[in-house]
């Protein structure tokens, strides 16, 4: 009885299939749009026809061999204006807190912090685990674009003072000019009273620049330990913004500049991309000792589940399936229960 059920249905899933495979053929040759032969065309120019020659033969440098290019939709002058991420319920921050209030100008004031327990702000779904409780925290709006004259001479800013900040790993400084103020991620040894430059200039011979100025990476010498990289032009720091950070510029090729990061992965941006000479303070900070479970506690970080600690099942429980025994031999193991679709028509493992 069991065996004619099974064969019955085998034939109903290959008589569907097979319906299947063949309509989604039929639409595909139906679908396919004619190719037009650009060379017969009168309207083209002979210009144009070698332009697209030489772009399909054009070769890649040997530094670009392995290297992966991002495209960037949006430009630089668009997300120098929308480079923040406004919604209606506040600015959301990261994962951990939303700023209800968010003026459009500038400014140093702190801003007020609601917590958001790890779930979305618009959604209310549950995203993080272990986010939650924690003392109240205040957000300093750092400025993360530092923006220079193109030409002459630079603009000249006195660090105010230097101090912590409840939302950022490394210490941030008040600096200001005339009567300009704003907030930037302090570097090592950097103190109140010193003066910090910014310039967006290239010139022909390499600076030499002192801890905490910003400059484009392309006016820099090589060996420069810097931080707050941009990724392209107009998108603000972006890597090594972190305590104790920094990145290594490496080399120069034509208007490019290769970066190590501080994972040691190396990056290819263009010399007009902004960055702050120096490490960034606080160094100390992954040598921290919490001391006891209360402190994670009051910084907002939730506890792990006991039900995902390791257990040997030596007082009876064993709450996950052992993984089989891992056999070391050089060739890939033939793990079994391997499930496969086969079919004449449709062979989805080829």
């Amino acid at each position: 009885m069991y065996s004619l059920i099974r064969n019955h249905v085998a034939r109903v899933l290959q008589r569907d299939l097979t319906s299947v495979v063949n309509s989604l053929s039929r639409s595909i040759t139906t679908n396919i749009p004619e190719r037009k032969n650009t060379n017969d065309d009168p309207s083209r120019s002979d210009s144009q026809k070698s332009s697209e020659i030489n772009k399909t033969t054009e070769k890649k440098a040997p530094w670009k061999a392995n290297v992966t290019e991002m495209s960037v939709a949006m430009g630089p002058e668009y997300i120098i204006e929308n480079y923040r991420e406004h919604r209606q319920g506040g600015f959301y921050y990261d994962h951990r807190i939303i700023i209800p209030e968010m003026p459009e100008e500038y400014t140093v004031k702190p801003f007020a912090t609601r917590k958001t327990g790890g779930n979305h702000p618009d959604t209310g779904r549950k995203e993080y685990r272990r986010v939650g409780g924690g003392l109240k925290k205040t957000w300093l709006w750092i400025d993360l674009m530092r923006r220079g004259p193109a030409e002459g001479p630079p603009l000249v800013e006195r660090v105010i003072r230097i101090m912590n900040s409840d939302c950022h790993t490394a210490k941030v400084a008040l600096i200001g000019h005339g009567n300009t103020l704003r907030y930037i991620l302090a570097t090592e040894n950097l103190k109140a009273g010193d003066l910090v430059k910014t310039s967006g200039e290239i010139p022909r011979n390499p600076v030499k620049a002192s801890e905490g100025d910003a400059y484009p990476v392309g006016a820099l010498p090589v060996g420069t330990i810097v931080n707050c990289v941009e990724g392209y032009p107009g998108q603000g720091a972006k890597y090594a913004v972190n305590a104790g950070t920094f990145a290594t510029l490496m080399k120069r090729i034509d208007n490019r500049c290769i970066l190590q990061l501080p994972t040691k992965r190396e990056i290819s941006i263009l010399e007009q991309c902004m960055v702050t000479v120096g490490r960034l303070s606080n160094i100390d900070h992954n040598e921290f000792i919490y001391g006891k479970a209360g402190a994670k506690r009051l910084m907002g970080i939730r506890p792990k589940l006991g039900l995902f600690h390791p257990k040997t099942a030596r007082f009876g429980r064993r709450p996950f399936r052992p993984k089989p025994i891992l056999v070391i031999n050089g060739e890939k193991a033939d793990y079994p229960n391997v499930i496969r679709l086969e079919h004449p028509l449709l062979n989805l493992y080829r």
